[in-house]
């Protein structure tokens, strides 16, 4: 969108790909970490009512996290607390995974119980940890869930009748199915996450024209001031403000969020100067999606952009591929074993049937028809290691031994 008009709008695929019923522009989609902006939004409209200030300490509302530091609001919403990511955590990992419910008090029991990355301001950690905080704390100024609160604050007075909070219990038959892997031989579903867990830093929904709303609401200053709105504009560490990243194109300041929860992807930018806005919803788990953003960036300012194209696997020699053979500390849960047979690589994770995989370079491969791609390095020491995208899963680790 452009001067809010509308310049380019289209739908692609399916909404159940099984069923083949195909997408349209009115289709719902999970939002993943876009949740953010709107629980950003959200606490700087509380400061502006005094219910809190962005100085506010978080032991005033959970006086067992990490009492010892002055951890702030605004620390939460630009990921400057230290507070660990819940994902790091293996168990809490596992249960977000399998869909299964956490509890607020667990939550509030695995940030209090796990050390800080670092000392409170000091450095950028992208924490959906921070963000479920403030969730929280939203629940304890409004006295109703996070789900209502965004209902009653955002939502219902600005129509958007589409958006909601707890995917799994929406009702539509709008509602898009999200697949981990899709393409004309292969479907893999994908199993929605338990709000629980997903909840203010990733458990919202949508579709394209709520979030044409929102992005008015925005323009208009319906929801927050300008002032509080270009604070949550600027940039503080890492290129993260308020609930925002923060670029720039052609000298014009952008503000973007992607979002990226198992099964759906989703993109919202604004360029504010040039009233710009573009928005992508996928129901399939992403990783290219802000790359084909930028994409769009450069074809509205006038710039050099490529089109992306398909992979390509090229031939490696035995001499090349033999010494990536072995064994690989990716973690305890993700047991990884690389093999070679007929000059031809194999991959077998979790004892799974191991994998082929193709050479996009001496260094890089994939597998086709799969969401993987599995990059090898040698560090100074002259160890090989293995980095590996499953997905939104990635993992990294050191070669342990020849298979």
């Amino acid at each position: 969108m452009k001067s809010g008009h509308t310049i380019f709008e289209k739908a692609y695929g399916y909404r159940n790909a099984e069923k083949h019923i195909k997408a349209t522009t009115n289709d719902i989609f999970q939002l993943g970490s876009l949740t953010k902006s709107f629980t950003a939004v959200l606490i700087m409209k509380l400061v502006e009512e005094k219910k809190l200030s962005l100085n506010t300490r978080i032991i005033t509302f959970f006086p067992a996290v990490h009492p010892e530091k002055e951890i702030t609001i605004a620390q939460l919403l630009n990921h400057t607390s230290g507070i660990r990511e819940e994902l790091r955590n293996a168990e809490f990992r596992t249960k977000v995974l399998s869909g299964q419910r956490v509890s607020k008090q667990e939550m509030l029991g695995l940030y209090a119980a796990e050390p800080l990355d670092f000392e409170p301001g000091t450095e950028f950690s992208y924490s959906n940890s921070g963000y479920n905080l403030l969730g929280m704390v939203i629940e304890k100024l409004t006295g109703m869930s996070y789900g209502a609160a965004m209902y009653q604050s955002v939502f219902k007075p600005l129509g958007m009748s589409h958006s909601g909070f707890d995917y799994a219990q929406l009702k539509s038959s709008l509602k898009t199915k999200g697949y981990a892997y899709i393409s004309s031989t292969r479907i893999v579903p994908a199993k929605v996450w338990d709000a629980s867990t997903t909840y203010s830093s990733g458990g919202l929904y949508s579709n394209a024209r709520d979030l044409a709303v929102w992005n008015r609401a925005l323009k208009e200053n319906k929801l927050i001031s300008a002032a509080s709105l270009n604070k949550s504009y600027t940039s503080v560490k890492g290129d993260y403000g308020y609930g925002w990243f923060i670029d720039s194109v052609a000298h014009q300041k952008m503000a973007y969020h992607a979002g990226n929860v198992e099964g759906s992807t989703s993109y919202f930018c604004r360029i504010p100067e040039d009233d710009i806005c573009i928005i992508m919803l996928i129901n399939q788990t992403s990783t290219t999606i802000e790359s084909i953003g930028s994409k769009v960036i450069a074809l509205l300012y006038g710039q050099k952009y490529s089109l992306p194209k398909p992979k390509q696997a090229i031939a490696l020699t035995t001499d090349q591929v033999a010494k990536y053979v072995g064994k690989y500390d990716i973690s305890d849960e993700y047991i990884t074993t690389i093999s070679l047979k007929d000059n031809q690589l194999f991959i077998a994770t979790n004892h799974k049937p191991p994998l082929r995989m193709l050479a996009e370079s001496a260094s890089r491969f994939f597998i086709e028809d799969a969401n993987m791609s599995l990059i090898f390095s040698t560090t100074a020491e002259g160890k090989i290691q293995l980095s590996i995208r499953d997905g939104l899963w990635s993992g990294a680790g050191d070669k342990k031994g020849n298979d």
